[in-house]
């Protein structure tokens, strides 16, 4: 096509081109017509990617886009085709790096093991895990808590504060039970990196005296990898959509994110279902999935069983 349009400069019949590239007359047009049609195909493709990532999930990868743009259903392409396609338009991400802190753990967690190595998870409110972690909005620092139903990977409780107190990590727990009640928590597994807010009184004050729950610390942060990986999309691919300076408008802005993380974001592990669609799911005969949770001490990865 670049040859054809400076025809006029180098004066060479396009046929010996044709000849040299061994395609005919027809079959060029036929090519450029596929060519301009795909053009302009990923130029209405490319808008939505920018603004899902602009919006949405500044981190946002091809498979992701795939399936929560709902790329086949919109314009027919297929998966791997999409992915060629993000990669020839320059739409990869580069890859993040990201350095590792682990929480110092307090005496008290020092008394429990991890209750999660190996599990075996039927159904959701058998394991919650909680999590810390710092985001920055506009060069100011805040810390958010978050609880998440591993089994659904639903995000149940979280707060949002300018400080790392128990005070805040006991809002994201009354999240939690008001979402999913006193009762169908009961005796659950409450698993997390042993930090000292989860082991305060007030804290510990719910977890044992209204809740009844079995108490599960991570030998390290690889043992508590599930909230982490969880923080993680929310501090470097959802939050960085964040352009406010008031707490409380960052509060709701916050409320809005882990809704559609919940309601609408599509992901791998749960079928390509939302965690809310994955859910309700659940309660189909036909449907029994397991998930078989890591093994640290027999390095055996989690795997998730009928799907």
């Amino acid at each position: 096509m670049s040859i054809h349009s400076s025809i006029q400069d180098h004066e060479i019949p396009m046929e010996r081109f044709y000849t040299y590239f061994d395609v005919t007359r027809q079959g060029y047009a036929k090519m450029k017509t596929k060519f301009k049609n795909q053009s302009e195909l990923m130029k209405k493709v490319v808008r939505e990617i920018e603004n899902y990532r602009s919006k949405i999930d500044r981190r946002a990868g091809s498979r992701t886009l795939y399936h929560n743009l709902s790329i086949k259903e919109k314009y027919r392409i297929g998966v791997t085709k999409f992915e060629q396609l993000v990669k020839e338009w320059g739409l990869s991400l580069a890859p993040m790096r990201v350095k590792v802190v682990t929480t110092q753990s307090c005496l008290q967690s020092w008394n429990y093991t991890n209750l999660s190595n190996g599990l075996t998870l039927k159904d959701i409110n058998q394991l919650v895990v909680g999590d810390i972690t710092y985001v920055s909005i506009l060069e100011k620092r805040y810390f958010l808590f978050c609880l998440i139903d591993v089994f659904s990977s639903r995000i149940v409780g979280h707060h949002i504060g300018k400080r790392m107190r128990a005070k805040e990590a006991v809002q994201a727990l009354k999240v939690c039970i008001k979402l999913r009640g006193e009762n169908q928590l009961k005796n659950f597994i409450h698993h997390t990196d042993g930090g000292r807010q989860y082991f305060s009184k007030a804290y510990q004050l719910i977890i044992k005296e209204t809740l009844d729950a079995r108490i599960s610390v991570a030998e390290n942060c690889l043992a508590n990898a599930y909230a982490e990986q969880r923080n993680s999309i929310l501090k470097h691919h959802l939050i960085p959509t964040i352009n406010l300076s008031k707490i409380t408008k960052i509060e709701k802005e916050i409320k809005r994110i882990i809704y559609n993380y919940n309601h609408k974001r599509k992901q791998k592990a749960l079928g390509w279902l939302t965690p809310v669609e994955f859910e309700l799911k659940l309660k189909q005969e036909n449907f029994n999935p397991k998930l078989v949770l890591h093994d640290h001490h027999k390095n055996v990865p989690s795997k998730r069983i009928g799907f």
